[in-house]
C-alpha cells in the first residue's frame, strides 16, 4: 500500500509531465486498440460458421490457350460469380465428398419497403433452399422447407425487432421495388458481420421459371455456389473432379480461352485478395507506429525526469526501499497513467463512434466481440509492460548515494534512441499520408468520360410504355434539362459478352449497353469520330474497342463481331470509366434500341441537390407505386471510392496524432536539455555567447537525431505507398520531390519546436542560472 501511495503522491507532484504521458498515451492506444482491432476483425472472416473449415466456394480461371494469360471477368485472376445451377450439379454429381451447396445471388438490385416506407441501409441476399443448411444457421422460428415458395422471406432475430417490433413477422410483406412481394415466413440467428454472407433479409431465389436472373447454363454467371464438404480435405477431391463435372453441362472452352474450375476454403477467401492484405499490413504498420511512438514518447519523458526524481528515489533507499521496491513503485505509477489513458481512449471510442464505424466499416459491437476483446487487451498489457519495464529498471538502478549529490547522468544516448525512434514514426506516417491525398485527388479529379454534375439516375424494372410515359413526364419538369433511358447505370458493369477479333480469337470482355438515342447527349458523352445514334441498331464504340480491333483506318461502318443483333458503327466516343479508376479502362459498346427500361438517367439544371429534391418529390406524387429512386452520379462516385476515402481520412487521423505525439516528446525533450545544461548556456554567454548561438548549439544537437531518422521513416513511407498504389490500375507519380518536401517540413517543425521552447533560456540573464546552481 506504501508504494501506491508513493505513486499516487509522485503523479500528483509531477503533473505537467503526466499530463503530457497521459495525453500521449490515449492517442496511441486509441489509435493501436482501433487498428489491431480492426486486423484481428478481418482476419477471422468466414469463421463465424459451424464447422467453418469445412465451407468452400466454387469459382472460375480464364485462360489463353495460346499465350497462356490469366483473365478472370472481375478483373482479378478468379471469378467467383458463376451459372446459376453450379453448386445444385456440383452437389448432384459428388455426394460423396458435397454434404449440401446453395446457389446465391447477392446483388442487392431492388429496393425494399415496408408498405411505402423505404427501408435503407438493409442487406439482402437471394438464395435457393439449402442456404440455411449449408452455412449451419439455425433457424428459431418458420420452416426452412418453405424457401422453396416463391416470394419468401426469412430476417434476422436483430432486423425483426428493428423492422416489426414485439410484433410476430411471420405472415408480414415486404416488398421489391414496390412490385415483387416478399412474404416473412421464418426467422434465422443473426450472422455476425465477418462475413460477406451478412444479410438482414434472405429471399427466396425460386421463382416459376427456376431461379430470379437465371438463365441455367445458357448465361448470366452472376451466382456464388457456396459448398459444405463432409470434411475439409474432401476439397483436394473436389478439384480433381470439378472440371469434369462442369463440362458434362455446358462447354468450358470458348474462342481461344479455357476455363478452369475451382473451389477454395471459404476461410481464405476474404484474405484471397492482394489488396486486403496490402491494406491490411498498412493497418498494422500505422497501429504498431502510432502505438510504438506513444511508448517511446512515455519512455522520453520518464527518462528526461531522472535527474530531477534520483534524489527523491535516494532518499526512498535510504528509507530501507530495496531495488524491487523502488521498481514496484514505479510499475504502480505506470499502471496509474495507463489506467487512465485507458479510461480516456474509451471515452474518445464512445464519442467518436459514428466517425470510427465509417472510417473502419463496421460496428463498435461487431469489432469489440467477447471472442475478440483479447486484442484490446493485449495491447493494454504490451503497452503496460513496454513502457514500465525499461525506466523502471532505470530508476530502480539509481544508487543510494544520489540523496547525497547532484545526479548528473542525463541518460542522453537513451533520449536521443527514443527522439529517433519517434522521428522515424512520424516521418513514415506523413508520408503515406501524402500519398493517399495525392491519390484520392487523383481518382475524384480525373475525367469520368462523362458530365458528372447535374447528372442522375434511378433504376427500376417497368414495362417498355409505362417507362416511355413517366420519362415524357419527367422530361417536361422545369427543373429538368433532358432525359434518357438505358439497361445499366452507367457506373458499374454492363452487359457482357466476348469480344472477338477479325481472326476469331477472344480479345476482351466487351461491356454493352442499351440506349435510347439521346444517350450521349445527356451523359455528356463526347464523339470524336462519326455521329451519335439515331436508329435501333446504331453501335457506337469507345476508344478502347478501336485499340483492340487495332482499326487504324477507322471503325466508322464496321461491324463487330459475335453481335448480330447491332447492325453498324457510326461513332466512336471518347473512353467512359464505368467500372471508374479503380480497375483498367475495358471496351465499351452502346446499342440504340427504342425501349430501355431499366435506368432513367436525367440532366438536371442548377441547384442540383435543391431540383434532385423537387425531382425526387415530384415521382413520389405522381407515381407512388414506382420505386423510382434518384441518385447523383457523384455520390455514386463517393461510394465507389469509398474505402480509398476511408483508408485516407485513417492516415489523417494517425497522423494528426503521432505528430502532436511527437511534438509533446520534442518540447519535454527540450526543456529537459535546457535545464540541464542551464549553467553551461549561462556560462557561455558570460563569455559572449548571443542568443542565435545557444539556439544553434541546441539545434544541431536535435537535428544531428532528426536528419537520419527522418531520411528512414521517409523512405519507408515511398516504399509502402508504392504498395498501396499497385491496386490501382490509375496511378500517381511517386515524385522523391515530394517526399523530400515532407522531410524538410518534418525537421523545420521540429527545429521551430526547438526555437519556441529555447528561446526563453537563450534570452535569460545568465546570472539566474548560475545562482540557481
Amino acid at each position: 500500500m506504501k508504494q501506491l501511495y508513493y505513486a499516487i503522491q509522485t503523479i500528483l507532484h509531477g503533473r505537467g509531465s503526466n499530463v503530457t504521458k497521459v495525453i500521449s498515451l490515449s492517442l496511441g492506444l486509441t489509435i493501436g486498440i482501433l487498428l489491431f482491432s480492426q486486423i484481428a476483425f478481418e482476419l477471422s472472416y468466414e469463421k463465424c460458421y459451424p464447422d467453418a473449415e469445412r465451407l468452400a466456394l466454387a469459382r472460375e480461371l480464364f485462360i489463353d490457350s495460346k499465350s497462356g494469360k490469366i483473365v478472370g471477368d472481375d478483373g482479378d485472376n478468379y471469378d467467383y460469380t458463376l451459372f446459376a445451377p453450379t453448386a445444385a450439379a456440383l452437389a448432384e454429381n459428388l455426394p460423396e465428398q458435397i454434404e449440401s451447396a446453395t446457389c446465391i445471388y447477392p446483388d442487392n438490385a431492388w429496393n425494399l419497403y415496408k408498405e411505402d416506407e423505404l427501408l435503407d441501409n438493409v442487406k439482402y441476399l437471394l438464395a435457393d433452399t439449402c442456404f440455411f443448411q449449408t452455412l449451419g444457421i439455425p433457424m428459431l422460428k418458420g420452416n426452412v422447407k418453405d424457401m422453396a415458395v416463391p416470394g419468401s422471406g426469412y430476417v434476422s432475430e436483430g432486423f425483426a425487432r428493428k423492422c416489426f417490433g414485439d410484433e410476430d413477422p411471420i405472415g408480414k410483406t415486404l416488398t421489391l421495388d414496390k412490385q415483387r412481394e416478399v412474404t416473412i415466413r421464418g426467422v434465422y440467428k443473426e450472422i455476425p458481420k465477418n462475413t460477406v454472407f451478412y444479410c438482414d433479409l434472405v429471399i427466396s431465389i425460386h421463382n416459376k421459371d427456376g431461379y430470379i436472373a437465371g438463365y441455367g447454363w445458357k448465361g448470366n454467371d452472376v451466382f456464388l455456389s457456396l459448398l459444405r464438404l463432409r470434411h475439409a480435405s474432401d476439397i483436394e477431391i473436389v478439384n480433381k473432379r470439378i472440371q469434369s463435372v462442369i463440362e458434362k453441362y455446358t462447354s468450358t472452352s470458348f474462342y481461344n480461352f479455357i476455363c478452369e474450375y475451382s473451389a477454395i476454403p471459404l476461410v481464405n477467401y476474404h484474405l484471397e485478395s492482394p489488396d486486403t492484405v496490402k491494406r491490411l499490413v498498412i493497418y498494422g504498420f500505422l497501429g504498431f507506429a502510432i502505438f510504438f511512438v506513444a511508448i517511446m514518447n512515455y519512455m522520453l519523458i520518464a527518462i528526461a525526469a531522472m535527474s530531477r526524481r534520483a534524489k527523491m528515489v535516494g532518499v526512498h533507499k535510504c528509507s530501507g526501499a530495496s531495488t524491487g521496491n523502488v521498481f514496484g513503485m514505479f510499475m504502480m505509477e505506470t499502471g496509474i497513467i495507463v489506467l487512465l489513458s485507458v479510461v480516456i481512449s474509451l471515452f474518445i471510442i464512445i464519442n467518436a463512434q459514428e466517425l470510427i464505424e465509417d472510417l473502419l466499416s463496421v460496428t463498435l459491437p461487431a469489432l469489440f466481440t467477447w471472442e475478440t476483446l483479447w486484442v484490446p487487451a493485449l495491447t493494454i498489457l504490451v503497452l503496460f509492460v513496454l513502457a514500465g519495464v525499461l525506466p523502471g529498471r532505470l530508476f530502480a538502478r539509481i544508487p543510494v548515494t544520489q540523496v547525497f549529490r547532484r545526479y548528473t547522468n542525463a541518460k542522453k544516448g537513451w533520449k536521443r534512441s527514443l527522439l529517433f525512434v519517434q522521428f522515424i514514426g512520424v516521418s513514415f506516417v506523413l508520408g503515406l499520408l501524402l500519398v493517399t491525398l495525392l491519390q484520392y485527388n487523383h481518382l475524384m479529379n480525373r475525367d469520368m468520360g462523362i458530365k458528372v454534375p447535374g447528372l442522375v439516375a434511378a433504376n427500376v424494372s417497368l414495362q417498355p410504355e409505362e417507362a416511355e410515359n413517366i420519362a415524357d413526364n419527367i422530361r417536361r419538369q422545369p427543373m429538368v434539362e433532358s432525359v434518357a433511358r438505358s439497361t445499366c447505370n452507367v457506373i458499374g458493369e454492363y452487359w457482357t459478352r466476348p469480344l472477338v477479333s477479325n481472326s476469331g480469337e477472344r480479345i476482351g470482355n466487351l461491356n454493352w449497353n442499351s440506349c435510347t438515342s439521346d444517350y450521349t447527349d445527356v451523359m455528356g458523352i463526347k464523339i470524336i469520330e462519326g455521329s451519335s445514334m439515331k436508329n435501333p441498331g446504331d453501335l457506337l464504340v469507345n476508344e478502347e474497342v478501336v485499340r483492340l480491333m487495332k482499326w487504324s483506318d477507322g471503325a466508322v461502318g464496321k461491324k463487330l463481331n459475335n453481335f448480330s443483333e447491332a447492325g453498324t458503327i457510326v461513332g466512336v466516343f471518347r473512353d467512359v470509366r464505368n467500372f471508374t479508376f479503380l480497375r483498367e479502362q475495358s471496351p465499351i459498346a452502346l446499342l440504340c434500341v427504342k425501349d430501355a427500361t431499366n435506368t432513367f438517367n436525367v440532366r438536371l439544371k442548377q441547384p442540383y441537390v435543391e431540383n434532385k429534391k423537387k425531382l425526387d418529390d415530384f415521382v413520389a406524387m405522381t407515381y407512388p407505386n414506382v420505386s423510382l429512386r434518384f441518385e447523383l452520379i457523384s455520390d455514386m462516385l463517393d461510394m465507389v471510392y469509398k474505402d480509398v476515402y476511408r483508408f485516407r481520412n485513417s492516415v489523417w487521423i494517425t497522423s494528426g496524432f503521432i505528430l502532436l505525439i511527437v511534438i509533446m516528446g520534442v518540447i519535454g525533450y527540450v526543456n529537459d536539455e535546457t535545464q540541464r545544461r542551464s549553467k553551461e548556456i549561462a556560462i557561455r554567454k558570460v563569455n559572449g555567447a548571443e542568443a542565435v548561438g545557444i539556439l544553434r548549439l541546441l539545434t544541431r544537437d536535435i537535428l544531428n537525431v532528426s536528419i537520419p531518422s527522418v531520411c528512414i521513416g521517409t523512405l519507408i513511407a515511398y516504399s509502402t505507398g508504392r504498395v498501396w498504389l499497385e491496386q490501382f490500375p490509375e496511378q500517381i507519380n511517386l515524385n522523391v520531390l515530394y517526399f523530400i518536401g515532407v522531410a524538410l517540413c518534418v525537421m523545420s517543425l521540429v527545429v521551430a519546436c526547438v526555437v519556441i521552447r529555447s528561446w526563453h533560456i537563450a534570452n535569460e540573464n545568465p546570472v539566474k542560472s548560475i545562482k540557481s546552481e
